[in-house]
């Protein structure tokens, strides 16, 4: 009798720990994969405007008012060359980009600047691309020298005294 019983615990063990295998992997045939989605892994926006690729947008600044630079990638694939305008509510900019070539503006030789992003870093700048008869709204990513990855793009140059309000306050003496 008590190899009976110890049977009838193994099945009811058993049938349990398959539920519980069953309803902890079954999430992933109903919910989506999160590696299939397509998404912007950096600072800036990626989009496509008319038969241009512009990646990773984005404008570093020291402030709303100052000067901002633009960096990225804008890829043209096509057998044509393509001019992007970009419009911000401070100024525009056209940047040409050859057939069958990419311009990375992080370049030096493919610097370009507007007068202001109009909005503090850490906001979106609204700004108009346009490509030909193609013309998108878009919110442009607005970063300054905070990390240290874009302190060399600040227009005018970076100011470490700018991230004095980041370092941690002193404690008081205890007494």
């Amino acid at each position: 009798m008590t190899a009976h019983k110890y049977r009838g615990r193994r099945v009811v063990a058993a049938a349990a720990l398959a539920m519980l295998s069953l309803g902890v992997t079954s999430c992933g045939a109903i919910n989506e994969q999160a590696t299939t989605f397509q998404y912007a892994a950096s600072d800036g926006i990626v989009l496509n405007v008319g038969d241009l690729e512009v990646r990773n947008l984005m404008l570093v600044t020291k402030s709303a008012t100052d000067e901002a630079r633009l960096l990225g990638s804008l890829v043209n694939s096509t057998k044509e060359a393509q001019t992007l305008d970009l419009t911000l509510s401070s100024g525009s900019v056209s940047i040409k980009i050859p057939a069958k070539s990419v311009v990375n503006l992080e370049k030096s030789e493919n610097e370009k600047t507007v007068p202001s992003a109009g909005v503090l870093p850490g906001a979106q700048a609204e700004a108009t691309l346009a490509v030909g008869s193609g013309s998108q709204q878009v919110r442009i990513p607005v970063v300054d020298g905070t990390l240290k990855e874009y302190r060399e793009f600040v227009p005018g140059g970076f100011d470490e005294k700018s991230l004095e309000h980041l370092a941690p306050a002193e404690k008081p003496a205890a007494h």
